[in-house]
């Protein structure tokens, strides 16, 4: 097949363009959306030295097939070509045509001659892949050698929340929601906002990150959130947003916030993102779990059909969920200089992997 391909090393108004053409009529995770990109580049990319932004797009008489946007880190003088999105996007993904139909001779051929293009590269190394792209296999995953990472869950919502309860969610973790949520109502006054207004989001989010890094550094955790992290998920909020909505929730007891959540809402599908639980004696109460069962509820009642926990495979996200993915990771040398490098990320792979099979049967 001809191809087209273009490499864009800037977000400029011809990519933005292909890529919302592209987006109205393609398979993708609410990460890959332009909205969510460009703020992600705009807070954590610009006047950064050591990325470079690389986005492939392909095409076939003059009508995008598929966009794919890279980025290349610069690490102990090497050059890795990634998947760009960072720790803040849970699923790094291509963005597909919904006429995308390659088969695994054509894919790798394409996938050739791509690399080929971009210039000067040591290392490729895609992670967080998932499995499927909604309801479409990622051909990074199904045509290319990768390691498993890690499993994600969601639950397909049914109709109502009768149903979710009778049917899905677990009887005893449901029976524990009960009585924790009485027993927290003991101690006062309960309530649960969805926050609409403009100058109370701020102060919200702000709040949200400050009980999160206490939490983070309670467990012994440094990677906690830093003020351009905070700006991220407050230019969210700033922004007129085309594709993508924001969701920002409480819970308080007597006036006072003891969980919050940030989400997003994307394609009929609520992702589950940002959650913090003030610390203290409530922890027994398990306010975020409370917080989590009234977002499945509205979830249910404004008809989305699938609250997505995305990234992490925690224990207690398999109590609420009904289903499972897989996530993947694609590592391939470009150059001898990389050797070195390559053969350590690989051991990481394959010890990640062993021990995640050590852990399910012991």
């Amino acid at each position: 097949m001809n191809y087209e391909i273009k490499v864009f090393s800037e977000l400029n108004s011809e990519l933005k363009a292909y890529w919302q053409n592209l987006e109205a009529k393609s398979n993708s995770y609410c990460f890959q959306s332009y909205d969510w990109f460009e703020n992600w580049m705009n807070n954590f990319r610009i006047d950064n030295k050591k990325y470079s932004l690389c986005v492939v797009t392909v095409s076939i008489q003059s009508k995008i097939l598929c966009i794919l946007p890279f980025e290349i880190e610069k690490k102990v003088n090497l050059k890795i070509l990634k998947w760009a999105g960072g720790k803040h996007s849970d699923y790094m993904a291509p963005i597909l045509s919904e006429d995308f139909n390659l088969n695994k001779y054509d894919f790798i051929h394409l996938w050739r001659k791509i690399t080929k293009l971009i210039p000067d590269i040591d290392l490729i190394y895609l992670s967080k892949q998932p499995q499927c792209i909604n309801t479409v296999k990622n051909p990074f995953v199904s045509f290319l050698k990768n390691y498993k990472d890690s499993n994600t869950y969601n639950i397909s919502l049914p109709k109502t929340w009768k149903e979710y309860t009778i049917q899905i969610l677990k009887k005893n973790f449901h029976i524990q929601n009960l009585r924790k949520k009485k027993l927290l109502k003991k101690l006062g006054i309960v309530q649960f906002k969805i926050v609409t207004n403009e100058n109370e989001k701020n102060k919200y989010i702000e709040e949200l990150i400050k009980q999160k890094n206490v939490r983070l550094s309670s467990q012994g955790i440094k990677d906690i959130f830093k003020l351009e992290d905070l700006n991220f998920y407050k230019n969210f909020e700033r922004k007129k947003l085309s594709k993508i909505k924001t969701h920002l929730s409480a819970l308080s007891l007597n006036n006072e916030l003891i969980a919050i959540h940030w989400g997003i809402i994307y394609n009929r599908r609520f992702y589950y993102l940002v959650l913090s639980m003030k610390e203290g004696n409530l922890k027994k109460y398990s306010p975020g779990r409370l917080l989590i069962s009234l977002l499945v509820r509205w979830s249910i009642a404004k008809k989305m059909q699938i609250f997505d926990f995305t990234l992490g495979d925690e224990g207690y996200k398999k109590s609420w969920a009904n289903r499972s993915s897989a996530l993947y990771n694609y590592i391939q040398l470009s150059s001898l200089r990389g050797l070195i490098l390559y053969i350590l990320i690989k051991i990481k792979l394959i010890l990640k992997l062993i021990y995640k099979k050590n852990i399910l049967t012991s």
